[in-house]
């Protein structure tokens, strides 16, 4: 926030970096407008971050970069003249400590979080993704006719794999060439596992319906949004004693790993978006998961 202030206000940032007679011509008063709002929005979205701080840690290490742009950018201003290095010193000692602080939260952080989660009873996201796909059979909730849809990605390569595996959809009898069931209700066999790829609205429902059969492992499929995970659909499954994975997505752990989800892995890990431990038949979600739904 307060390097936006000496942005929007060119004297102020004068002053600070002891750059006499400056007179800030329309481009660079346009220029410093753009970087002020991009460090409010910093600023806003580090105190986004702060509500939640061990699942949106990964902010922390996105903000180390922000804060090497701006060294490299002093870099310039002193080897073209327009700063005196002395001046420009106190500046980059800060940044550096900064860095410094956040790399270290973000991996205190991660222990923080295990240690934490472990103790209230909870498996790794590993080993609950390890448990699911060592099932025998699974339902794959929200299968598309058009076939674009992420479920049918899923239902695909759940084939290929060799898994015994049926697409749930009520709104036609086959998808990608294979029969297509309306509910969990009218499967042959109970699944042992249900994929839950259906609009959030329709959650809810599938989460009876497992209750109904019993299913033990439920897995929400979540990326960057929400996805098709609802709060309440998942208390439900967790509820009655199912393990709940409430985001992320198979194909992350399915072996082998295609590139394109070995790369989102990787992005919703860094963000914080991937639930790093899996409550095992007990309430899978928080208060402020729950408020997401508003």
């Amino acid at each position: 926030m307060a390097a936006a202030v000496a942005m929007l206000f060119p004297a102020v940032g004068a002053t600070l970096y002891g750059m006499e007679a400056f007179d800030p011509s329309p481009e660079y008063r346009y220029a410093m407008g753009l970087g002020a709002s991009l460090m409010m929005g910093w600023t806003l979205l580090l105190i986004w971050a702060d509500r939640r701080p061990l699942e949106r840690r990964g902010v922390l290490l996105i903000t180390v970069l922000v804060i090497l742009g701006l060294a490299s950018a002093g870099a310039y201003a002193v080897e073209a003249g327009l700063i005196a290095r002395s001046m420009m010193v106190p500046t980059w000692v800060l940044q550096g400590v900064l860095s410094l602080l956040f790399i270290y939260s973000y991996f205190r952080s991660l222990r923080i979080r295990e240690e934490v989660s472990l103790a209230e009873g909870q498996m790794p996201l590993e080993e609950a993704a390890a448990a699911f796909l060592a099932q025998k059979s699974f339902a794959i909730a929200g299968v598309s006719r058009n076939g674009d849809a992420a479920a049918n990605y899923i239902f695909k390569r759940f084939k290929e794999s060799g898994r015994e595996v049926y697409a749930i959809n009520p709104n036609t009898e086959s998808v990608e060439g294979e029969p297509c069931y309306a509910s969990l209700r009218d499967l042959p066999v109970v699944p042992d596992a249900v994929v839950v790829g259906t609009h959030r609205d329709q959650a809810i429902d599938l989460a009876r319906q497992c209750e109904a059969a019993g299913v033990r492992h439920v897995w929400f499929h979540r990326s960057i949004d929400r996805g098709s995970f609802s709060a309440e659909a998942a208390n439900l499954c967790a509820a009655y004693g199912a393990t709940v994975i409430p985001g992320g997505c198979p194909m992350m752990h399915l072996q082998p790993v295609d590139v394109g989800h070995r790369c989102i892995h990787l992005v919703l890990d860094k963000l914080g978006t991937l639930p790093s431990t899996v409550t095992v038949g007990r309430r899978a979600t928080t208060d402020s998961d729950a408020r997401l739904e508003g």
